[in-house]
């Protein structure tokens, strides 16, 4: 058994990296289960995921153009 000592803190995934996500469960042939296992995060938070996509929830962001 291990005992785990310390404050755990959730990850905070940028919107890139979950639709990066996204897209490779998204491939064909791609388990939902094994994507998540991968990224180390659970199914339930990909479904999420992918209803925030669908309802338009979850978008990158343009970063502005450098002015000089």
């Amino acid at each position: 058994m291990e005992i785990i000592t310390g404050v755990e803190r959730r990850r905070r995934w940028r919107a890139e990296d979950k639709l990066r996500v996204l897209a490779e469960a998204a491939q064909p042939g791609a388990r939902t289960s094994e994507v998540a296992r991968r990224h180390d995060i659970s199914r339930g938070l990909l479904w999420y995921w992918r209803r925030q996509l669908r309802q338009g929830q979850l978008r990158v962001h343009d970063a502005p153009e450098p002015m000089f």
